[in-house]
């Protein structure tokens, strides 16, 4: 399964991947850092949040929003 925005996800993830796997796997949401104060909504939110409960709950949504430096 890939993320429009990702690489391919790791098909084991959770209580039966190991500590390695679970520290590399990427942020399940975007966080505002220093180097990316502002938080913005995709334009496709609508969609992604229809796919996202459409599709057999995993913990693995894609996000709904995304971080950036500076004007989008």
């Amino acid at each position: 399964m890939t993320s429009r925005d990702e690489g391919p996800r790791p098909g084991l993830h959770g209580p039966l991947a190991t500590p390695e796997a679970t520290a590399n796997e990427p942020a399940p949401f975007p966080k505002t850092t220093t180097a990316l104060p502002n938080e913005t909504a995709f334009a496709d939110w609508r969609d992604r949040l229809t796919a996202n409960l459409s599709r057999r709950s995993d913990g693995r949504w894609e996000p709904l929003t995304w971080t950036h430096a500076g004007e989008p």
